[in-house]
């Protein structure tokens, strides 16, 4: 009897020490997520590469940090050899999607520091007043990534000619035109016909 609780008390210390060393152990090491590699490059965008003197465009910047700050730098230079000197509105610009759009306008501006969402990604609306060649840079405050890109700003484009009196004329002109001659074709069936009436009547008349 004695030996039978000395076996029984043997095998639930066991029992006990085995369980404390299992819940002790450590437990498989999970493997941490890598980001992707390789990393996005980053990108600078604008609405539309040529824009006239004073037009407001819209700068985007994506493949920065999640909320970092990112300076952007301006340097406008003088216009290339040949280049247009009216803007080209028949493109569409690009247009990233950017959660949402600033509303302030820089107007000259040499450096703007700007704050990137979450995923990233910003907007910025600027003109400028005097034309050239616009290079806009990009930088990254923490990741030091960098992106650029060019804008053309040229003259404003003369407004067209107004024709429109010119128009109105040449309506006029032709219409006392169709008129006129409406009236001529009028006057020579009137002057046939009397000319048949007056025929017969000289057929008609007796001689004496």
């Amino acid at each position: 009897m004695r030996l039978s609780r000395i076996i029984g008390s043997v095998v639930a210390t066991l029992a006990t020490v085995g369980a404390f060393a299992i819940a002790g152990m450590p437990a498989a090491a999970q493997p941490l997520p890598q980001p992707p590699y390789p990393p996005v490059p980053p990108s600078l965008t604008v609405s539309d590469p040529t824009v006239e003197v004073g037009t407001t465009f819209t700068v985007f910047g994506s493949g920065f940090g999640g909320n970092e700050l990112v300076r952007l730098d301006f340097a406008l230079g003088p216009l290339a050899l040949g280049a247009q000197t009216a803007a080209d509105t028949g493109g569409v610009g690009a247009m990233l999607p950017v959660a949402r759009q600033a509303a302030q306008v820089y107007t000259n501006p040499t450096s703007i520091t700007v704050r990137a969402n979450v995923t990233g990604e910003f907007s910025v609306r600027v003109r400028f007043t005097r034309t050239g060649t616009l290079t806009i840079t990009a930088t990254g405050l923490t990741t030091g990534r960098v992106a650029s890109t060019t804008v053309t700003i040229v003259q404003a484009q003369p407004p067209l000619p107004v024709t429109g009196s010119e128009t109105g004329s040449q309506i006029a002109v032709g219409t006392m035109l169709l008129i006129a001659g409406a009236l001529l074709v009028l006057v020579a069936v009137v002057w046939r016909s009397r000319s048949r009436r007056t025929g017969r009547s000289r057929q008609l008349t007796p001689v004496g």
